[in-house]
């Protein structure tokens, strides 16, 4: 059976339980491989996972980390949360293996595109840790360069509390409307919040459509996919 390949990118804030302030919260993995195991029926996955519960390698204002040091404890911690979906995801049988371009052996495969193409072809859930393995590199970049390499059709894009691309920030602007279809060319010109724009342009190049969507909904990312929640897609045409 072929699978229409897809990278999902969820952010590390869609792990963690902000109610009893822990990074990781048992609930929310198990909502979300459940999600996966049910997707993963019609679709070969590789997920890339942000680690910004645990630590934002950008983030640090402290004169104690030098910037680069601090990227690479950020791509550690995209390492931890990539573990922890790893052990749910066995939990539901579903056969998993972790890559990271950040060399971590005892946890995770060294990445090589080869091998991750093998494991998807033999219908594995690949998880793709250490963002590029490079500092001064986001997660969003590291998922454009997966899709590309994983010669995937799309990238799904959990974004936490928003449902989709919007002409402003609707947290800050009840006005801001939500983009149902949006085109590369509009997305770049009018600097819409997607993702970065690096990875933005990559995507563009390559033909890969993003659909972004709010990953705090109940059942968010099957019914992302089902076009059954409020989501924007961003493609080379504005309607698909």
């Amino acid at each position: 059976m072929i699978k229409t390949r897809l990278i999902l990118k969820i952010s590390g804030a869609a792990l963690k339980n902000n109610s009893a302030d822990q990074i990781l919260s048992s609930e929310k993995l198990k909502d979300l491989t459940r999600q996966i195991k049910q997707i993963h029926r019609k679709y070969d996955i590789g997920i890339v996972i942000g680690g910004g519960n645990i630590w934002r390698g950008g983030a640090s204002d402290t004169n104690l980390y030098r910037a680069e040091q601090a990227h690479y404890m950020g791509m550690i911690a995209t390492i931890i949360n990539s573990i922890a979906l790893k052990e749910a995801l066995v939990r539901q049988s579903v056969a998993v293996d972790i890559y990271s371009l950040l060399p971590c052996p005892k946890v995770a495969k060294n990445y090589q595109k080869e091998s991750v193409n093998r494991a998807l072809s033999q219908h594995k859930v690949v998880i793709l840790a250490g963002g590029t393995g490079k500092p001064f590199f986001s997660t969003d970049t590291g998922s454009a360069k997966n899709a590309i390499e994983l010669h995937a059709k799309f990238i799904l894009m959990g974004k936490d509390g928003v449902d989709g691309v919007y002409s402003d920030d609707p947290k800050k602007n009840k006005n801001a409307i939500r983009f149902e279809f949006l085109s590369f060319k509009d997305a770049i010109s009018k600097k819409l919040k997607v993702m970065d724009l690096s990875a933005l342009k990559l995507c563009q190049q390559n033909n890969i459509d993003i659909i972004v969507f709010n990953i705090d909904r109940k059942n968010a990312i099957v019914d992302a996919i089902e076009r059954k929640t409020p989501i924007t897609i961003v493609s080379k045409t504005e309607s698909r």
